[in-house]
């Protein structure tokens, strides 16, 4: 079976940029991770969509469900156990959702991959990408719908002279990056803050970077008062990392069961229609909105959204 490899190129593809816009680390990076894959084909092919569509019709998950808050606290405060119990390790930061030797999307297939951690290896690329175009002239970078902080982490390490902070709407989640904060010592402080609900007290400080990762899908649409409470602080630049539904291309199959899995659980959608909506109010001015033709099985999830003020 024929073996293929991201390199930069198709990285630069994926990201909507230039091989030679990539910082030389991040190409660094790609170089010392395995990005084999081969395509899946024949009755592989045929099985593994026969599981696709057996689990969307069976996913009876509803984003923004209120039980959903109590999903988060648990799971956030499981990762906090691992990460006492395990030495402080940065892998019990991951969060559960990056799953191992999983099929995956990749350039509208599915893939299977030799190392079992392509996905988390291609976050690690994508996020070390992120970070070195969007933030290296800010001084405060603040994630919300932090979690376990993973981000966090990865960003102190790029830039450890620059202050940080996490903010997530529940409280383990909060409890650990304060913790991660205090045992590594890092310039970071996590604070509660509920996307649905913006307290406009707490406050940005100047000359801030903001982003999400995965976060703003989990507002089952409600993103209206974030993006306002967003606006009213004024940030630097503003960087998602997001599904959107309009980017599939529903006359393929493969982009149409994602697009089936992703509404019918009601994620965040239409977050490049609601950019270009407030850039045609001249509140804001679209930098970039990119879809990333990579994903877990079920969708794809790591979509670029980049957009500043309208007067910056």
């Amino acid at each position: 079976m024929k073996k293929n490899s991201l390199n930069d190129s198709d990285f630069a593809t994926l990201f909507g940029t230039s091989c030679g816009a990539i910082d030389p680390s991040v190409r660094n990076l790609i170089d010392s991770l395995d990005f084999r894959y081969r395509i899946i084909a024949g009755e592989e092919l045929e099985g593994l969509l026969l599981e696709v569509l057996k689990r969307i019709d069976l996913d009876t998950q509803i984003v923004g469900a209120d039980v959903r808050r109590e999903v988060w606290d648990r799971g956030w405060r499981e990762n906090l156990e691992d990460f006492r119990s395990n030495h402080l390790s940065e892998t019990s930061l991951v969060p559960k959702f990056i799953r191992n030797g999983k099929p995956l999307r990749l350039f509208r297939s599915y893939v299977a991959s030799e190392d079992p951690a392509f996905e988390l290896n291609f976050v690690k690329v994508l996020r070390a990408w992120m970070f070195n175009e969007y933030f290296g002239e800010v001084s405060n970078i603040y994630e919300f719908g932090c979690g376990t902080g993973f981000n966090l982490v990865a960003l102190s390490e790029l830039y450890p002279d620059k202050t940080l902070f996490g903010s997530d709407f529940v409280s383990s989640s909060v409890e650990l990056v304060n913790e991660i904060a205090g045992r590594k010592e890092l310039s970071l402080s996590g604070f509660l803050f509920d996307m649905k609900n913006p307290d406009p007290a707490y406050r940005l400080r100047p000359n801030a970077g903001v982003f999400t990762f995965g976060a703003l899908e989990q507002l089952a649409g409600s993103v209206d008062q974030f993006f306002n409470y967003l606006l009213s602080q004024s940030p630097e630049i503003c960087i998602h990392v997001e599904p959107d539904e309009i980017l599939y291309d529903s006359s393929n199959l493969y982009d149409y069961l994602a697009l089936r899995f992703q509404t019918k659980r009601g994620y965040t959608g239409g977050l490049s229609r609601k950019l270009y909506s407030l850039e045609g109010q001249k509140k804001i001015r679209v930098i970039k909105s990119k879809r990333v033709a990579f994903g877990s099985l079920m969708m794809e999830g790591y979509n670029i959204f980049a957009w500043q003020p309208w007067g910056n």
